[in-house]
């Protein structure tokens, strides 16, 4: 299974959208230095997350939260 997921910086002002096919390790990673992109926001907690059979369409996904659409629809969500 592969996983579209939402992170949120605890301070809530940062918000991280990524795909992984393990969820709890790709969590201890970005809350580790080891994400260039994620190491100085930390720590972070998932807020949403989708499961996905291939990685095509945990990608698909991702790439739809990243637009403007679905920032939009993130932001009406509350994530």
């Amino acid at each position: 299974m592969y996983y579209t997921y939402v992170l949120r910086s605890i301070d809530g002002k940062h918000r991280y959208v990524g795909h992984c096919k393990n969820l709890n390790s790709q969590l201890n990673q970005h809350n580790s230095k080891n994400v260039k992109a994620t190491r100085y926001n930390r720590p972070w907690k998932i807020v949403f997350s989708e499961k996905f059979k291939s990685i095509n369409d945990a990608i698909y996904r991702e790439r739809f939260f990243k637009s403007a659409n679905g920032q939009n629809w993130l932001d009406e969500k509350g994530y």
